[in-house]
């Protein structure tokens, strides 16, 4: 299970972002907790609907459960716009993400 709270947001938004596409911008730093943290933003100005942002953020806990013994604090900050929302998009972008926060762990972390 990704922990999600007490995560400092302007620690980990202070480093450069390990990743970017049309969606989303991921920040990941290396943690002394055993578990990885999760913060996810998703602004009201981008996606209107309390429901649409509930659903995202269900959907981007289920798809990084396999970081949950990774040590790191990880952002997700939502910079698409307020589009109809595709399920095989995001996880197709939650996949790249996922698998370049595991290489960045591998290369500079030494995990």
């Amino acid at each position: 299970m990704l922990l999600s709270a007490k995560i400092d947001f302007g620690r980990v938004l202070k480093s450069k972002p390990i990743n970017k596409d049309h969606l989303f911008k991921v920040y990941a730093i290396q943690s002394s907790l055993k578990k990885a943290r999760l913060g996810i933003s998703l602004p009201k100005d981008k996606i209107k609907k309390a429901t649409n942002r509930n659903k995202l953020k269900r959907t981007i806990r289920n798809s990084l459960e396999g970081l949950s013994t990774l040590s790191a604090d990880i952002v997700f900050v939502y910079i698409g716009n307020d589009e109809q929302y595709d399920a095989k998009v995001v996880k197709e972008s939650l996949e790249h993400h996922k698998n370049k926060i595991l290489e960045t762990a591998e290369i500079n972390w030494k995990t």
